[in-house]
């Protein structure tokens, strides 16, 4: 059994990588790293045995900006072990080699766990962090006016990279890569264009009436941007907010949740208290 990182480009070692995550996840990394949006950031930590990968651990390096502060943490995904090797402490291994790496670069160290994988993270240092949800209520809405438009990954990115920071307490910079991932898993039929020129990032209820919204990006032409006029404007009733929305817009109902399933090891600076994460920059 060998221990072996930053192969993305050695491909018989990524195709394995790429079989265990579908078998795991049922997602599939190669279009993602196809369209060249497999980046340094992404780091996976593997053990492999006669060219298989068998045990993995990913680390992606993120931005976050933190009440106006820039800040890197380390945000570890893609935690998963043929069945085969379970039991082996391969996964307690991995993330002990990323915590060892970057403990004196990052501020901290957080994941998304399922119940099962809770007590690994335990192990490893990660304590539970409570997580905080928005909604927005429209007592005049009547219906989704958005229309869905088709826009290639690239043009994409680039209203991404082109758009303002929204001013929440949390944000996330620098995660085009992570947007790139999700655009090829379902999200590049969830694009709409507002009148505005504004760009979301939505789910559209059938009742037309319902509206989760991931991300929008505001062009550079568009002065004096207020999303709760544009959220007026689309006549959703409900909109459910799927990143930080504190301060955003006027009437939040707020929810906190506490068994998130996030969970965070610090090496000195912590999240917010309402913490509130982006769904699309979960990696």
């Amino acid at each position: 059994m060998n221990y072996v990182t930053n192969y993305k480009n050695v491909e018989a070692l990524r195709l394995s990588f790429c079989a265990l995550a579908l078998d795991t996840f049922g997602i599939s990394f190669e279009p993602w790293y196809q369209a060249g949006y497999w980046s340094d950031a992404y780091m996976p930590y593997s053990y492999e045995v006669d060219g298989k990968v068998v045990a993995n651990a990913s680390a992606n390096l993120m931005t976050l900006i933190i009440e106006g502060s820039e800040i890197s943490a380390i945000q570890i995904g893609t935690v998963m072990t043929d069945p085969a090797y379970r039991r082996r402490g391969l996964a307690y291994d991995l993330i002990g080699r990323i915590i060892d790496d970057f403990k004196d670069k990052v501020a901290f160290f957080y994941l998304a766990a399922d119940e099962e994988a809770v007590p690994l993270y335990t192990k490893c240092g990660f304590k539970p962090i409570q997580e905080v949800k928005y909604t927005w209520q429209n007592p005049i809405g009547s219906g989704v006016s958005l229309e869905p438009i088709s826009l290639s990954l690239e043009s994409l990115i680039e209203q991404k990279k082109h758009s303002a920071l929204k001013g929440a307490k949390l944000e996330v910079t620098g995660d085009e890569h992570i947007l790139a991932f999700y655009y090829h898993h379902g999200f590049d039929q969830r694009i709409y264009r507002h009148d505005s020129g504004v760009i979301l990032l939505a789910a559209v209820e059938e009742d037309k009436k319902t509206l989760t919204l991931y991300d929008y990006f505001v062009p550079q032409n568009v002065l004096d941007f207020n999303l709760y006029d544009l959220l007026k404007s689309t006549n959703a009733q409900t909109v459910h907010f799927a990143f930080d929305a504190e301060g955003l817009v006027a009437g939040l109902e707020k929810r906190t949740i506490g068994d998130s399933g996030w969970m965070i090891r610090t090496t000195g600076k912590a999240f917010p208290e309402a913490f509130s994460y982006k769904n699309l920059a979960q990696a």
